[in-house]
């Protein structure tokens, strides 16, 4: 078969933040052993070619999937925004990696972008919070999806988003939630909301199909927000990795044919 010509969109999306060149290397080990994905990977540090030649030599416009984690670093002025929005809406498909969602928000003195938003669907803005990194509980929502079926509801360790907000009111579904204890206290605060709250959210964006991944929480040292923060523990379970395999291929191509029996089982 042909593979998919996945772009997976990398930067750091906090300055010291989220460790998200230790989560490009496991999801590329993942993508990998799928077996059925040609993946560029686009960094302004190790990668196969810098954003600026990437742009420059239109490279953008081959790919049929993006995966997103890259906010804050680029897409800052409208010709690079304008670009990856026509091709989502073109039909490329679009995943939103986890620690993306804070990005482009005004309130936080960043600036906006309207497209952003309405292919994220779901973002984080003044209303969301999280309670601590630890263990809980996620349940499949939509179990006919492609991408969830024949998965059942599994446990983790991450940290759940609460009260995410959609600012454009975009059509979405959800596949699967976490329940949010209100009893769980982040070292900033915040408390669970007490109800489940999304984790794994489609849509579209014009043709384009999109998943919104709400977990996969690393982070590069501990802070005491949560024992296992800066592990790659939230990618140990088995269902989570299928999850995001299955969702590349889905993004790409609106099926799961090729990843349907993909396990996970391999060591990041």
């Amino acid at each position: 078969m042909k593979k998919i010509r996945i772009h997976y969109l990398l930067g750091d999306v906090h300055t010291g933040g989220h460790d998200v060149h230790r989560i490009a290397r496991g999801a590329l080990k993942l993508l990998d052993a799928a077996g059925i994905f040609d993946v560029l990977l686009v960094c302004d540090g190790p990668g196969d070619i810098s954003f600026d030649d990437y742009f420059a030599r239109g490279r953008i416009r081959e790919a049929e999937a993006f995966i997103f984690n890259c906010g804050n670093w680029r897409f800052n002025v409208r010709e690079e925004q304008k670009l990856l929005e026509d091709a989502v809406s073109g039909g490329a498909g679009f995943l939103l990696m986890h620690g993306d969602h804070p990005c482009y928000w005004p309130a936080a003195g960043m600036a906006p972008w309207e497209g952003f938003e309405r292919m994220a669907g779901f973002v984080w803005r003044e209303k969301t919070s999280h309670g601590d990194f630890g263990g809980f509980h996620i349940s499949i929502t939509k179990t006919e999806h492609p991408i969830m079926q024949g998965l059942s509801g599994f446990d983790t360790r991450d940290e759940v988003f609460c009260t995410m907000e959609n600012p454009h009111g975009v059509p979405f579904e959800v596949l699967a939630t976490a329940f949010s204890d209100s009893r769980v206290i982040s070292r900033h605060g915040a408390a669970g909301t007490g109800r489940e709250e999304p984790v794994a959210v489609t849509g579209s964006y014009g043709k384009g199909r999109t998943y919104n991944q709400g977990l996969g929480h690393v982070w590069p040292y501990y802070t005491g927000h949560g024992l296992g923060e800066n592990t790659m523990a939230a990618w140990l379970p088995a269902p989570f990795r299928i999850m995001f395999v299955r969702a590349c291929e889905w993004i790409a191509t609106g099926r799961v044919e090729h990843t349907v029996n993909f396990s996970g089982n391999i060591q990041l």
